[in-house]
């Protein structure tokens, strides 16, 4: 006999928006997203809530005591579904709808409502940089806030949708709106990379105004755009007949940022990741720095480059060597360039702004030709010759390992740094060991080791098994 799921209520699969509601109500824990069943799971649901998600979905009493046991140990799959942990109290268990249907599950009266806006969503992945390559100008347009998606019309198409990165891909979240001459969308995104398709009447499509696009693990293509949040112009050179703008960002190739000719000079509009970076322009063969900015920096050879920032400054001090001739600040937001970052004296020591964005830097001083590590800063990474001092700018999450106060060195590593042996030291305080990294949204496993013994964050209680068969503890950063 088969089992009917019916009037269920159902919530589009898009991160806090659906998990939150989930959290409170059984009854709003399902979801459908690209032909998958997904059931969000609260594991602090009291006795009574238990028993509701079982009862409206038809989870057997073992699977239900599983889920709920006090020792949580989850694997990828679970009594056929697919599990993974969202965070700390709240799991994600899925099934394909026709694998659902083969079993003698049928859903009917799906409901769509409760749709989130979309605000503030973030980039795919860290690029440096990138122009767009449109055919028209009416496929994209962004205003630092809003980005729009146009399709131009197509005879007898019915319904187009819209999913790519920025969704999740989700297939039903984002229609588009028909218009006298096509198919729109605006929703808000932050400045950075996104890939995308159309999904026209149910088939996929990439934008055929956009010439940017990547190859999928499908065997097709994605088209890809970027959300703008810089302007590179350069005022006068009317006579000139080609101007590119290179630097840093994307390793100084000299023929590729073509820039364009108006009536006042030449614009470049583009996406740069937060950072300093280093740029030229190229007038016709002949290389200049940007006459409209002050702001010039030695490269190491020789020269000197113009340079920006974007994002929020972060102030390194060394304090003391007042009788120092000379300081330079290297690291890894510079590629460790020993000529181009020199600090300035002041009363009390040198100082150094860097403007960049979120992220963890290690970084040294060169006093007069010495190298040295921070002696105001205790953390560090590496060891010997390449210990250097650490620091995380915008930090998003705080590891913290309670007890241990014998221990002479703990470590925290994991997926965020290749599982790292001489990784993270940790800081030792009252009660136990601390240390406070940035992380991009997503999945990690990590561990510590505690004087070379490797253990699991007992007080996490998500973990996952591993190759060695010591199981890793799980963490998940929302976006």
């Amino acid at each position: 006999m088969k089992k009917r799921i019916v009037s269920l209520l159902f919530l589009i699969c898009l991160g806090i928006s659906f998990r939150a509601t989930a959290q409170s109500d059984p009854e709003k824990a399902a979801c459908m997203q690209n032909g998958r069943f997904v059931l969000a799971v609260d594991l602090s649901w009291n006795h009574k809530q238990q028993l509701k998600f079982a009862e409206l979905y038809d989870i057997d009493t073992l699977l239900l005591k599983q889920l709920f046991s006090d020792t949580l140990n989850i694997t990828k799959s679970v009594a056929g579904w697919t599990v993974q942990i969202v965070k700390q109290g709240l799991l994600e268990m899925s099934k394909n709808i026709n694998e659902l249907e083969a079993q003698g599950k049928i859903f009917d009266d799906i409901v769509l409502s409760n749709l989130p806006n979309l605000i503030g969503l973030a980039p795919e992945e860290d690029v440096s940089y990138g122009t767009n390559e449109l055919t028209d100008v009416r496929a994209f347009n962004y205003d630092g806030k809003a980005a729009c998606f146009f399709l131009p019309a197509i005879k007898n198409i019915r319904k187009v949708m819209l999913a790519g990165s920025f969704n999740n891909w989700n297939t039903m979240l984002n229609p588009m709106k028909t218009t006298d001459s096509g198919w729109i969308l605006c929703m808000n995104l932050h400045p950075g990379k996104y890939t995308y398709k159309f999904i026209v009447d149910g088939n996929w499509k990439h934008d055929p105004n956009n010439k940017a696009k990547e190859k999928n693990e499908h065997g097709s293509y994605n088209s890809v755009v970027y959300c703008y949040n810089h302007t590179f112009t350069l005022n006068g050179y009317q006579n000139a007949s080609k101007v590119i703008v290179t630097g840093s960002f994307n390793n100084w190739k000299e023929n590729e940022l073509k820039m364009t000719k108006t009536t006042a000079g030449w614009r470049l509009p583009m996406y740069l990741r937060n950072g300093t970076h280093s740029y030229k322009f190229i007038v016709d063969g002949e290389w200049i720095n940007d006459p409209a900015s002050k702001s010039v920096r030695p490269d190491g050879r020789g020269n000197f480059n113009s340079f920006l920032g974007i994002g929020d400054t972060l102030l390194f001090r060394l304090n003391g060597f007042t009788n120092a001739k000379e300081v330079i600040l290297t690291g890894n937001f510079n590629d460790w360039n020993t000529g181009e970052l020199f600090m300035k004296k002041t009363t009390t020591g040198w100082e150094m702004p860097y403007v960049t964005g979120s992220g963890n830097f290690e970084y040294k001083f060169i006093v007069d030709g010495v190298w040295m590590t921070d002696p105001a800063n205790p953390n560090t990474v590496g060891s010997g010759e390449f210990l250097n001092s650490f620091v995380s700018f915008g930090p998003s999450y705080a590891f913290r390992l309670a007890g241990y106060s014998d221990a002479k060195e703990v470590i925290v590593t994991g997926s965020f740094n290749e599982w790292r042996e001489d990784g993270y030291r940790m800081i030792q305080n009252k009660g136990g060991w601390d240390f406070s990294l940035y992380l991009r949204p997503g999945r990690y496993s990590y561990k510590y080791i505690v004087d070379g013994q490797w253990i699991k964050d007992e007080a996490n209680p998500l973990w996952e098994e591993n190759e060695h068969g010591t199981d890793n503890s799980v963490l998940w950063i929302q976006p």
